[in-house]
């Protein structure tokens, strides 16, 4: 591996391709089961595993495409063509999501999204997983990676921020109706967010097309895939890969309840769920030095489970709050969850990048793409459980799709399934994150 040396124009430049992968699949999270029992009647269930079967499907796809980016031989390298494919393919998909016939029924709506929605993950899946397999091909210097990962973290805050903040208030710029429930500003809505993923991951190949990445002297083409799979899924990764499920599965459980908790258990109105988000992802992008620092003053895994802890005590501060807290009060709990959303999101991929390297060193570099396949698989099935979850959650509290009165029942099961879930899960990635350090401390002492 070269120790090329890549300007902070040409590392920002790859990381705005971070900006549309978070974007896209924050989107569906905050949106589409909003849209589903909304706009489509479509049950809070069903709607809900609409959501997840993409993400299952994920869950085989993402390795699959990270073992064959690991072996693809071509003029333009092993990553670069699959990127390109993703960055055409996946706004296409993006737009088709929110664009079920006006007269479809319930169960036609709920089809035609799902399908929509599995051709777009497809899509996001060759763009995402060579993507976040570069930065440990970029160069061997460990510095020189853990700044290409600082910056790469930053426009992943900036696309999440993006794909929480600004479909309501698009929205609400092209509805005609203040309910949000006009169905051609939600289809104007996916197409300008996918013209921005366009222009932010082409910014991507752009930025790295001419520079040469890792070549490994392991062949993997003489491994069987689920020998490549069972090589990379050393205790250490396993422990890693379920805390961050674990959290990032509470995390989409805020986000899927957004729309919801602004609009039925506190009477605000749908955009206040926009701003909400916003302040959550601003301050998480904001704190991002304040968690690099405490990391280097106690440890990557102590600020880790400190991040963890914040997050379960705004949980825990919401649910006492109650229903119907005024409008400063709810922003103010979503600054508090980007204070602890910072430490979630951002050191999981530096102990991703140690483990990788660990595991290289130990049994030879070549399977950087299955071990990124895997993890995002994984993340994505978290981000697909939370609104699956949600949408079971409110189906039997008592939510009725597609009605703006609510029961009392109902809205007490939306702030119960954003509140003690989240809580429950963080409180279980403890017990994984205790088992990583033991073996992390024990890879590093040798």
């Amino acid at each position: 591996m070269s120790k090329q040396q890549l300007s902070n124009i040409r590392i920002i430049g790859f990381s705005l391709g971070s900006v549309g992968t978070g974007l896209f699949s924050t989107t569906p999270t905050v949106l589409l089961l909003f849209y589903l029992t909304q706009l489509k009647g479509v049950e809070a269930g069903l709607a809900g595993f609409a959501l997840l079967i993409p993400k299952l499907w994920d869950m085989l796809t993402d390795p699959i495409i990270g073992r064959w980016s690991d072996a693809s031989n071509s003029k333009y390298g092993r990553r670069l063509p699959f990127m390109l494919a993703g960055t055409l393919l996946m706004p296409l998909g993006l737009v088709l999501m929110f664009s079920a016939p006006e007269a479809a029924t319930p169960t036609f709506s709920f089809w035609f999204v799902m399908a929509a929605y599995l051709f777009s993950a497809t899509a996001y899946t060759l763009f995402a997983v060579p993507y976040i397999t570069i930065p440990s091909e970029l160069s061997s210097d460990p510095d020189e990676r853990l700044k290409i990962m600082s910056y790469r973290t930053s426009g992943v805050m900036l696309g999440i921020i993006l794909g929480s903040g600004l479909p309501p208030f698009l929205i609400s710029f092209f509805s005609q109706d203040a309910g949000f429930q006009d169905a051609a500003a939600y289809q104007q809505t996916a197409i300008v967010l996918g013209i921005i993923c366009v222009a932010f991951m082409l910014c991507s190949i752009l930025s790295i097309k001419s520079f040469s990445l890792l070549q490994p002297k392991f062949d993997v083409s003489k491994v069987s895939f689920f020998a490549q799979i069972k090589r990379v899924m050393t205790p250490l990764f396993r422990y890693l890969v379920i805390t961050h499920v674990l959290q990032i599965t509470a995390v989409g459980i805020l986000l899927a309840s957004a729309t919801y908790l602004a609009v039925f258990a506190n009477g605000l109105s749908p955009a206040s769920a926009g701003s909400f988000l916003t302040a959550t992802f601003v301050t998480a992008m904001v704190a991002m030095p304040l968690w690099q620092k405490i990391s280097l003053a106690t440890s990557r895994v102590t600020a880790f489970a400190i991040g963890a802890l914040v997050y379960m005590f705004v949980a825990i501060a919401m649910l006492i709050y109650g229903l119907n807290i005024a409008y400063w009060h709810f922003i103010g709990l979503g600054i508090g969850f980007g204070l602890g959303f910072a430490a979630i999101q951002m050191i999981p991929y530096a102990l991703l990048t140690d483990t990788i390297h660990q595991h290289g060193e130990q049994h030879g570099f070549g399977s950087e793409g299955v071990f990124t396949g895997i993890w995002t698989a994984t993340e994505q099935l978290g981000l697909a459980i939370a609104p699956f979850l949600v949408g079971v959650s409110l189906q039997y509290g008592g939510f009725i799709a597609g009605t703006q009165q609510q029961s009392e029942s109902a809205t007490k099961a939306i702030l119960l399934t954003a509140t003690l879930l989240p809580i429950l899960l963080m409180f279980l990635s403890m017990f994984a994150l205790y088992a990583f350090q033991r073996l992390y401390q024990k890879g590093n002492s040798q």
